[in-house]
């Protein structure tokens, strides 16, 4: 496993290519994580909200996770998310990527079922001890319905192998206080990909998400600028970035993300029902506006 402090910088949570039958698609998941390298993307995020983790089987989760490893082999970390409905499930996942060589495993709330602060913190500690691996905690309250506290993050960053937390919540307020609370041993991600320099300037080690995957190159740049102290470049990258997703929020993000995959020559199939799927005119429209630009890098 990489040193903790090897986790920051522009971490995609990978999108999942499908083949035409819906299946895993080793070639292409190959292809695009050899392509966010040479983009110098500081990592990968697997089987998270992008990736459609929720929607596979465990076994294919498993999968998408090893042909990862084996295509990274060491040159930055891959972090495995293993949050599911169940504790089970997340304990076999995370023992599945310590034995793989996962650099660290990360997992959601338990959702769904409304399950109190003292459940939730007992699941996150039976990851934890599952396996000799560094455990990164996930803080999506928008879709999990599960809003922990600052002081619930401190307490459990004193817990062995709880060694971050990936914010996906656009309160900046609560995430400076949160970094502050944990300490500056604590991993904590930046989440909103539209937030990320604000996550930046408040102390985050670095960012997991979901446009990294069609922008690798502008957000690494965002990156550099921002440690080099260049804020005015950084804002403009932000801005240019934020144009995106502007349009990417009138679609499902998946479906407009793998479309955008599909114009740059990386066909990573249909996102799984019932995730969007686009109609012809979608395409066309979503062609339309990513060719004006550049940094989208489309196969003319």
């Amino acid at each position: 496993m990489l040193p903790l402090n090897k986790m920051q910088g522009i971490i995609p949570a990978l999108i999942t290519p499908y083949d035409e039958s819906g299946a895993i698609s080793e070639p292409t998941a190959r292809k695009l994580v050899r392509h966010l390298l040479e983009k110098r993307v500081d990592g990968f995020y697997v089987s998270g909200s992008t990736g459609e983790g929720f929607l596979q089987s465990v076994g294919e989760r498993e999968q998408m996770l090893e042909i990862v490893v084996d295509e990274v082999r060491g040159a930055v970390p891959v972090i495995s998310h293993v949050g599911a409905m169940d504790t089970d499930t997340c304990v076999r996942l995370a023992k599945h990527a310590a034995r793989v060589g996962a650099d660290a495993v990360s997992s959601v709330a338990p959702f769904y079922y409304k399950h109190g602060q003292e459940q939730v913190r007992g699941h996150y500690i039976d990851i934890a001890l599952a396996a000799d691996i560094p455990l990164i905690l996930y803080h999506f309250p928008a879709m999990t319905g599960v809003q922990s506290t600052v002081r619930f993050y401190e307490e459990l960053s004193k817990v062995d192998r709880i060694v971050g937390v990936k914010f996906t919540s656009k309160d900046t307020f609560e995430l400076q206080q949160l970094i502050e609370a944990c300490g500056p041993d604590f991993r904590v991600f930046n989440g909103p990909d539209e937030c990320l320099l604000a996550g930046l300037a408040v102390g985050c080690c670095g960012a997991i998400g979901s446009t990294y995957n069609i922008m690798p190159d502008l957000f690494a740049q965002l990156y550099r600028k921002f440690r080099e102290g260049d804020w005015a470049e950084a804002r403009r990258l932000q801005t240019d970035a934020n144009r995106v997703i502007a349009e990417l929020l009138k679609y499902d993000f998946i479906a407009f993300e793998r479309e955008i995959l599909r114009l740059q020559g990386i066909d990573v199939g249909l996102p799984r029902k019932p995730i969007q799927q686009l109609t012809g005119e979608e395409r066309l429209q979503i062609r339309r506006f990513a060719q004006q630009f550049e940094f989208l890098e489309l196969n003319r």
